[in-house]
């Protein structure tokens, strides 16, 4: 009997080792939003120029930190497609990745106050530096031992040109921040324009590759056919790993949310006692609309989490480019403290307009992060026999309720968005108060859609309906016949 790689007592299956580290990945891209969200505003100054001076620096630090993330889980991903097994040096590399990746928080955090500061900039590489590093190990390791490998790298003809395509792939990132880091003392444009070059990196693996294998004279063997699965945007993404991801995305932001009224918004003892005479209701409802930011907030990151496990269950598979998407649409999800942050900070009596600035804002928030789930789905429709399931295709049962559940959020957040521009009758309660009616919109879509589907089963086909009665006038016919006519 041929014996399988768990046949081996040290090597045993990925599946835990990778759910175990998605959790890590989708807390730390999460939590990177904190910086942001905790930042100092203070309630009389202009919001906008709060936002332009003080947060925009820091939103762009998280967008990049959220993407560096991803791409890193990308990879993760891509890599442990490859490895298919885990035996215990597999398993402690992993270890060390995850560490590197749990502290990449600090430094992201560190290059967001101070983004002119070398060490910084420098702290940050080293970190993708030494990720990349413990990355191309794995990949060594697995050669070293092939029965943790993929079946197809196994049997390959020339394992040199793959291992080769696999370790310009894993230190891909790493090159592109030895050049972050030797620039930025020089100019920290050039430094982040390297940086940022890493949300391009499985493209430049390809094009690094193929000048190597020009100017060695093909000394250096190189396989394009591997490298080019990490940069095809039609390669697939383990769509289990996705939803995963995402799903722990969508967690720890709707977890994050209460944070801040745990926090900030329960009285101390002393307060209670001396500002509100031991009046505890009094206190809490001092805070009052905290909570009504808080249940509106959480039903939008409830019903965009609805929306994405309603869209994934009719795709039969996930694309690099719809997982792009997908990062996208969780990053803006990330950014819903700092929404529920704002919007919780101001009334009608500011007399910057404050208000409507963080009605605006949440809006944009709202409407990026579902554009982007609609835009997984229209990339799904270019190839239906492919990414979709039979009754999400054009005319399938489920395609029209799918696009309108896919079309509310970027509709109802684009009529706020006009109407906090345009009036000034919106106010941050009525604007919860919208996000808290959201649902219903749902439930009235589910209402006729059963409807619709008890219309069409009452109306006959025609032909069902002449062959029916064809079989009854057959039967009646029998019926009327004398049995001394019937044949035996």
């Amino acid at each position: 009997m041929a014996s399988t790689a768990e046949d081996h007592g040290h090597v045993q299956s990925a599946g835990r080792m990778q759910a175990y580290s998605d959790a890590i990945f989708s807390i730390v891209a999460t939590v990177m939003i904190l910086p942001v969200a905790h930042t100092e505003i203070p309630e009389d100054k202009n919001l906008r120029e709060v936002i332009f001076y003080q947060l925009l620096p820091k939103i762009f630090i998280y967008i990049l930190s959220f993407f560096v993330v991803a791409i890193s889980w990308s990879a993760h991903v891509w890599l442990f497609q490859i490895v298919q097994h885990a035996d215990d040096v597999t398993t402690l590399l992993n270890l060390l990745i995850m560490m590197i990746i749990t502290f990449l928080p600090f430094t992201f955090t560190l290059m967001g106050t101070f983004p002119d500061f070398v060490l910084a900039i420098v702290l940050f590489c080293v970190c993708i530096i030494v990720l990349s590093l413990a990355q191309a190990l794995v990949v060594l390791h697995m050669f070293r031992n092939p029965q943790i490998m993929e079946e197809s790298i196994k049997n390959s003809e020339n394992k040199t040109a793959v291992r080769n395509a696999l370790l310009l792939r894993a230190l891909m990132n790493a090159i592109l921040c030895t050049f972050a880091a030797v620039f930025s003392p020089a100019s920290f444009v050039v430094s982040y324009a390297f940086l940022v070059m890493i949300l391009f990196s499985p493209n430049i693996a390809v094009q690094l590759s193929k000048l190597i294998s020009k100017f060695s004279s093909g000394s250096v063997q190189m396989s394009q056919e591997v490298i080019q699965r990490g940069k095809s945007y039609e390669m697939e993404v383990n769509k289990e790993r996705v939803e995963c991801y995402s799903d722990g995305v969508f967690a720890i932001v709707a977890t994050l949310i209460i944070l801040d009224i745990c926090e900030k918004d329960i009285p101390s003892r002393a307060e209670l006692k001396h500002k509100y005479k031991n009046d505890l209701v009094a206190a809490l409802d001092h805070d009052s609309s905290v909570f009504l930011a808080y249940f509106g907030t959480f039903a939008t990151v409830g019903l965009l989490w609805y929306i994405h496990h309603s869209l994934y269950h009719h795709l039969k598979r996930t694309s690099r480019l719809m997982a792009m998407f997908n990062n996208f649409s969780l990053a803006m999800i990330g950014g819903m403290p700092l929404a529920f942050k704002l919007t919780s900070m101001y009334d009608d009596t500011d007399f910057y307009n404050n208000e409507r600035v963080a009605i605006q804002l949440s809006c944009v928030i709202m409407f990026l992060a579902s554009i982007s789930q609609l835009a997984i789905f229209v990339t799904a429709l270019f190839r239906p026999d492919q990414d979709l399931i039979d009754s999400a295709k054009v005319g399938g049962r489920s395609h029209y309720y799918l696009l309108v559940k896919l079309l509310v959020y970027p509709t109802v957040s684009m009529i706020i968005y006009v109407i906090s521009l345009t009036s000034d009758v919106l106010s941050v309660e009525a604007f919860h108060v919208a996000q808290l009616g959201t649902p219903a919109l749902f439930f009235i879509l589910w209402l006729i859609v059963i409807k619709i589907q008890r219309n069409v089963q009452e109306v006959p086909n025609p032909e069902e309906q002449s062959f029916q009665e064809s079989v009854n006038n057959e039967e009646q016919r029998l019926l009327t016949v004398p049995v001394e006519n019937m044949d035996c």
